[in-house]
């Protein structure tokens, strides 16, 4: 998912793609993903979430091949609609693994969900800090088309290795045997109290803890994603920083986010604070990415702009990887009775966090680049941020009390029912 912000900006370039036009071929991957993610919530099951999984490594696998193959043209419209498409795909596929892969850690490991999560999201910044390391290495040994085809040809080989052991994975271990049990016996509970019952989307927007919860998560995306289609050109244009490089410094971002994992996974209560924290710091820390003379009284300087870049991928992680137990624990205590629907539909909502701010993020930074400046735009970047920091203040010291105020006057008038 990574591997195009060193060296695919450069080339859309010189097809003559603008930064906004590349904003928006960076946003095509999240946009397949937001939309299958809310989709795949309605529709995973334990007995066919392998199926879709290896699905969607293949069509990853698909979207990286048709990449590669974008270098051998040159027509505008080729290039721009090829790379279009190769993202969506990319997209989709990514929703297809992370959806069902994410709904099942709450039902699981229900006593330990942040520290699965944590295990996840160290993989997933080992894969941000390897993509651009890897991406660029490939780029010097093989110009444009070697890390696309080698990473497509990994994706096939993942998800031939995954229907080889397929029938293998169905069988628990003895450490998960009592949890796939009790998996299945609330399945069998939840049809037994309302088969039809379903969590609807459209409920959820009124309910101001998910909605807020959605939101600082996509903003925290964005917090990285604004800087995918301009960045590099930054680097180059500012400091100098060949495309072939620029890959190691980009993945500072992702090594600091790994190292917060490290903290977080001990984190088992407050976690709406230390998400709000972790917003706050990445918003004061848009100023200084450029950084922005205005504000900061800074000229731009490699250390301040490497600095800011580094410490938000540490401070993002607090939102991102606290946003789906947060989610979980919202939803399971308005819908007890249906604990894998909550799970579904949080791991739902939180792909579409993520899709969100991959899909904004680009294009944000594409067109605000192009209209402002690197360092304008990162600026206001800061701004809507810390905006949303106080739109998170009524959740934060308000909401759980009134939340709690009206959960007990409807049990009170259910009880006078009965």
């Amino acid at each position: 998912m990574s591997i195009i912000a060193p060296f695919y900006p450069q080339f859309a370039k010189s097809k003559e793609l603008s930064e906004d036009i590349i904003g928006i071929v960076f946003a095509a991957h999240p946009l397949g993903q937001f939309i299958s993610s809310l989709i795949l919530g309605k529709l995973i099951t334990h007995d066919n979430r392998q199926k879709i999984m290896i699905i969607g490594i293949f069509l990853q696998g698909l979207g990286l091949m048709l990449f590669g193959f974008l270098y051998y043209f040159d027509d505008y419209w080729v290039i721009l609609l090829g790379s279009f498409l190769a993202r969506l795909i990319g997209g989709i596929g990514a929703s297809m693994f992370m959806t069902p892969f994410y709904a099942f850690i709450p039902q699981l490991f229900p006593k330990s969900i942040e520290e699965k999560i944590a295990i996840a999201e160290v993989s997933t910044s080992l894969g941000f800090l390897g993509g651009p390391i890897l991406g660029s290495a490939l780029y010097q040994l093989g110009g444009f088309v070697l890390p696309f085809f080698f990473f497509a040809g990994c994706s096939y080989g993942l998800a031939g290795i995954l229907i080889f052991f397929s029938k293998s994975l169905d069988v628990p271990e003895v450490d998960l045997s009592q949890s796939i049990i009790l998996h299945q016996s609330i399945q069998n509970q939840e049809s037994i109290i309302d088969s039809d019952f379903q969590i609807s989307y459209l409920s959820l927007l009124c309910n101001y803890p998910v909605v807020i919860s959605f939101i600082t998560n996509t903003l925290t995306l964005s917090l990285w994603t604004f800087y995918n289609p301009t960045i590099a050109i930054y680097l180059l244009e500012q400091y100098d920083i060949e495309e072939e490089y620029s890959g190691y410094w980009i993945s500072i971002n992702a090594a600091s986010f790994g190292l917060s994992t490290l903290f977080i996974s001990r984190i088992k209560s407050h976690k709406k604070f230390f998400m709000y924290y972790g917003l706050v710091i990445s918003g004061l820390l848009q100023f200084y990415m450029g950084p922005d003379y205005t504000f900061t009284n800074l000229n731009p300087k490699l250390l301040y702009t490497i600095l800011a870049w580094s410490i938000v991928g540490f401070t993002g992680g607090f939102p991102y990887v606290l946003t789906l137990p947060q989610v979980n624990q919202i939803l399971t205590k308005d819908y007890y009775k249906y604990p894998t629907q909550c799970a579904n539909i949080a791991s739902a909502i939180f792909n579409a966090s993520l899709a969100g701010g991959e899909l904004f993020g680009p294009i944000m930074g594409g067109y605000l680049t192009k209209w402002y400046g690197f360092q304008r735009s990162s600026s206001l970047l800061g701004f809507t941020v810390l905006i949303c920091c106080i739109c998170y203040l009524p959740y934060l010291f308000f909401m759980d009390e009134k939340i709690a105020r009206l959960k007990a006057k409807k049990e009170k008038r259910a009880g006078l029912k009965e």
